[in-house]
């Protein structure tokens, strides 16, 4: 072959295998679009909306309820903001982050007060904003309390004239209810209606547990959140881990100088643990009762960001473009069903 011949015949055989080439290149399917990697945080990413009630007409009660007083007394909401008394309308808020950070996960939450107020900023909207801005669907719930008036306008009056698992009947209905009408606005809200997590403060903390164990499994939360409190005047019989009546994962947290409730926490914590289960249990030095959103220098300040971590392992916080956080070694999701431990 002379020197012309075997040059055309290299020129052709690279002239084929570039053919070949940007023929690959052309009948190639594009790179998939990648998720572009959020913030952790985005402040005020989120948009509020208008409360919406839980029930058209008067919410249903028992007709004997000890907690309403005569003639009915009007919603009140203290000079500072901080507190609401007299909710006989309940209703809840939601905080929706923007939709490149949403996770799809949402969280009810349920404030604290005896029953007799809410504590509707440190334990309630505070916890929504800081969540929404992690990209997680909050919803605050106002739900009913006993009815006040007179010189004793405080959470304390007429804590000794009702039993606190009498007061918090409304509340309990009314968290049960919440958790089924954001389910059923889950389109709306562009939120997985089987990643639901309640969290809950003192009197909330035992309407979420309440909830958490409804003998009607589908209507429980995925998850839940009892913070300093729990199934206060005794706790309902605990099903067992195995069965289809398993109750939800459980995050679990207290100070240990909290006298009000520690006592019931540490109960509730034993006799899941007794049962089978292992909630996730934070008990802190220091930080009383009723430490919520406020700074209080204690290492109960961290509550937030420890219930955000549980809440990442059980692959609830992951939002568009995030790594899975889950622990490693975990074949399976978390349970995707109503309830589950």
């Amino acid at each position: 072959m002379t020197r012309a011949h075997s040059t055309a015949a290299f020129l052709f055989a690279g002239a084929i295998a570039a053919s070949g080439f940007f023929s690959a290149q052309v009948s190639a399917k594009p790179p998939a679009a990648q998720a572009v990697v959020q913030p952790a945080v985005k402040a005020n990413a989120y948009r509020q909306l208008p409360p919406v009630k839980l029930y058209l007409g008067p919410a249903p009660l028992r007709a004997d309820w000890p907690g309403l007083i005569n003639p009915p007394v009007q919603e009140v909401t203290s000079s500072d903001g901080e507190a609401i008394y007299n909710v006989s309308d309940p209703a809840y808020t939601a905080f929706l982050p923007e939709s490149a950070r949403n996770t799809r996960t949402a969280v009810l939450v349920a404030p604290g007060g005896a029953f007799r107020q809410l504590s509707i900023n440190s334990e309630g909207n505070r916890v929504a904003t800081w969540l929404a801005e992690r990209g997680v669907a909050a919803f605050v719930l106002k739900y009913r309390l006993v009815q006040q008036a007179g010189p004793q306008f405080s959470w304390m009056a007429r804590t000794k004239e009702i039993p606190i698992n009498v007061s918090g009947e409304p509340g309990v209905a009314d968290t049960i209810r919440a958790i089924a009408m954001i389910r059923e606005r889950a389109a709306e809200y562009a939120i997985d209606p089987d990643k639901l997590v309640a969290i809950g403060f003192s009197a909330g903390a035992h309407a979420v547990a309440h909830a958490a164990m409804n003998a009607d499994v589908k209507a429980r939360p995925n998850y839940v959140a009892p913070i300093y409190g729990g199934p206060f005047g005794g706790i309902p019989p605990i099903p067992a881990p195995d069965s289809a009546e398993k109750l939800p994962p459980m995050f679990l947290a207290m100070a240990q100088d909290d006298t009000l409730v520690g006592g019931e926490v540490r109960e509730f914590y034993a006799q899941l643990f007794a049962k089978g289960y292992r909630p996730e249990l934070h008990l802190y030095m220091s930080g009383s009762h009723g430490f919520g959103m406020n700074v209080t220098r204690n290492t109960s300040d961290l509550f937030i960001d420890q219930f955000f971590a549980w809440m990442q392992a059980q692959g609830l916080a992951r939002k568009p473009g995030d790594p899975d956080l889950r622990p490693r070694g975990r074949a399976t999701p978390p349970p995707s069903g109503r309830g589950g431990q």
